[in-house]
């Protein structure tokens, strides 16, 4: 069969008709020898290659090759040249099955490695997969991206994303919807998990929008963060609700089953995504996002982020959900008001280029003249794919109740 099959690949149409699905690991010993020869050709030269040009080129690739060889390759050559027709249909159900069967074995094989406990072979696993998966189905390459104008604005309206509950930020930037991946970064004690918790459990938040959230925490023992939430929502302080804890807990029951927090510190990529299959979330914060683990080997750190930052974007798109990564700014930022994607801490700017929003957080340095602590808070767009429009706004924090306010 390799030898039929060969036959009908000396023809350039009929090789780049079903190229996706030629392996050399397809072909056996030295067919598979002159498989790599004739693909090699027809990528070079974009037309049929006869039996007689697929020798020639084995003598200019091998050089030194023995008689013996020559006579094998050339044995082959005319074992393909006369071989039986077979209809291109059939030869391309043939490759077709041939190909199923060795994505089968690969997978097999990186099954076996991750029982040896090679954790990298999921990630591997995971790519194969997405690779093959359109293989499997009629058409394998889908439908085309629709021309229906309604549907295109029906996806990138803002009527399929979860508003900003801060009217200054919202008039510019309306919020963040299903497979959009946005980041949120801050110097220490400048308010980032606040300013999240403000967006998912404040007022007019996420949350009150009827939004699913997952809020993943690997730094802050999110027991902590979910009373912050309790107070965003309330509006009462920890005095407030130690003092009333049945009101507040009346009042939190409207978003309760809504927000979701879990302490993730020393998970990897692949079991916060198994997590993320199981809630089935509308919105995704992950704080820190940097302090996620995924496998690989990395030359430097910012290798290592630009690479987490892709995947965290491939997950919001499988998963068709709004993830908003939060990370700290660099040393450069420090008493900076305007914070721009450069100064994000550690990726150079591998992190940006893998985000459709960017919002800095910054603030002034010290406290007012009167020595009471500032709470102005400037928000800065230095990115932003959804609406196109960049700048700073400024609000203030109440961080007694966990709110961003305008």
């Amino acid at each position: 069969m390799d030898q039929s099959i060969l036959k009908n690949l000396l023809s350039s149409t009929f090789y780049n008709e079903n190229k996706t699905k030629l392996k050399r690991s397809l072909f056996a010993d030295e067919a598979a020898d002159i498989y790599q020869i004739l693909i090699d050709a027809h990528e070079k030269y974009q037309h049929d290659i006869t039996a007689k040009e697929l020798m020639i080129l084995f003598s200019l690739k091998n050089p030194v090759a023995t008689a013996a060889e020559k006579d094998v390759i050339q044995d082959l050559v005319s074992a393909i040249e006369y071989a039986d027709d077979i209809s291109e249909d059939v030869a391309r159900d043939a490759i077709e099955n041939l190909w199923r069967r060795e994505i089968g074995r690969e997978i097999a094989d990186l099954g076996i490695n991750m029982s040896e406990g090679n954790y990298e072979a999921m990630n591997r696993l995971r790519s194969l997969i997405e690779r093959s998966l359109d293989g499997y189905l009629p058409d394998d390459f889908g439908e085309p991206t629709t021309d229906d104008l309604e549907e295109l604005l029906a996806e990138t309206g803002d009527d399929a994303r979860w508003q900003f509950n801060i009217n200054t930020l919202s008039r510019h930037v309306y919020g963040i919807g299903p497979a959009e991946f946005g980041i949120i970064f801050a110097t220490p004690e400048t308010g980032k998990t606040a300013f999240t918790i403000s967006l998912l459990a404040g007022p007019g938040g996420f949350c009150e929008q009827g939004a699913k959230v997952l809020y993943l925490g690997n730094e802050e023992v999110t027991k902590r963060t979910k009373l912050r939430a309790y107070q965003a929502w309330t509006g009462m302080d920890r005095k407030k609700i130690t003092e009333n804890a049945p009101e507040a807990t009346r009042k939190y029951t409207a978003i309760k089953d809504r927000l979701i927090m879990k302490d993730i510190q020393d998970w990897d990529l692949d079991r916060i995504e198994a997590y993320i299959e199981k809630i089935k979330p509308d919105c995704v914060v992950i704080d820190q996002a940097d302090k996620v683990q995924i496998a690989g080997q990395y030359n430097a750190g910012h290798e290592r982020l630009r690479e987490l930052y892709r995947r965290l974007r491939e997950t919001a798109k499988r998963y068709e959900c709004a993830l908003l990564a939060v990370s700290q700014a660099s040393a450069e930022a420090d008493g900076k008001t305007r914070l721009t994607y450069t100064m994000m801490e550690g990726s150079k700017i591998g992190k940006a280029a893998e985000s459709d929003l960017i919002l800095g957080l910054g603030r002034h340095s010290g406290d007012n003249e009167d020595n009471q602590p500032d709470t102005t808070r400037f928000i800065t767009v230095s990115k932003n794919k959804l609406s196109g429009w960049h700048g700073t706004i400024v609000c203030n924090i109440e961080p007694e109740v966990s709110r961003y306010v305008a």
